[in-house]
């Protein structure tokens, strides 16, 4: 099974989003959303509905789904630049289901986490890919907090980038407020990413890789149990 609702399915090609701390499926029109649903073998009475914050339909209805995890071959990382920065995308390849999950602005608190991670990952091997996040109400010292969560052989994904790692952030005064400044430490995330991700899915690698997974014999796949994880074991602190 390369996704997981807690009882889901499966599709051939599928593009999902982070809402609310959740990988959503979305489409714009009610019906479209739940013919995808019907495919999967998905119940449309679960189907939710929000109205879009930003960008040309902002004020509009979208309706989605919430997931609990996808899983497959990590196959492609993307970087996409539009007119709210610049966008990341990881791929997720199945047999012959491709899933595109979308984790926003590069440095957004999903997208740092995934490169904090990343390198600890098996190209290899099936990844169990999910999120999480903790509002400020929920977290002990008030401040929101969110991630992802990734295993490989029911072992989860630790960081590969400790925090002791990064460069440290500057500080200024603005009157008596103090303002604190990532760029260095975003710079070097950016960076983490670009390497790894040339040096992963670049021309050349990207050629020899189908190769690698055909040499794999794949199996019919059984329906997979939701991984039993708590939250608080994702948490970077």
């Amino acid at each position: 099974m390369a996704f997981n609702t807690r009882g889901g399915g499966g599709s051939k090609k599928t593009y999902l989003n982070i809402y609310q701390g959740n990988l959503v499926l979305e489409y714009n029109v009610e019906t479209e959303l739940e013919k995808k649903l019907e495919t999967l073998g998905l119940d449309p009475d679960n189907i939710k509905v929000r109205q879009r914050t930003k960008g040309r339909n902002e004020g509009k209805d979208v309706f989605y789904y919430v997931l609990y995890d996808v899983s497959g071959l990590l196959t492609n990382i993307t970087l996409k630049e539009n007119d709210f920065g610049e966008f990341m995308e990881l791929e997720f390849t199945d047999v012959d289901e491709v899933f595109s999950v979308s984790l926003g602005d590069v440095y957004s608190r999903m997208a740092k986490d995934f490169i904090r991670r990343m390198g600890g990952l098996d190209l290899n091997s099936e990844i169990v890919f999910g999120v999480w996040s903790i509002s400020a109400d929920e977290a002990d010292n008030g401040k929101a907090k969110s991630g992802v969560r990734m295993y490989q052989d029911d072992e989860k994904i630790d960081y590969h980038i400790e925090y002791d790692d990064l460069p440290e952030p500057s500080t200024k005064m603005k009157g008596r407020k103090k303002i604190w400044d990532f760029t260095d430490q975003e710079n070097y995330l950016y960076e983490a990413l670009t390497d790894w991700k040339d040096e992963n899915f670049g021309k050349e690698v990207a050629d020899e890789r189908p190769e690698k997974v055909e040499e794999t014999p794949t199996k019919k796949r059984t329906p997979r149990k939701p991984v039993k994880a708590k939250v608080e074991d994702d948490l970077p602190f």
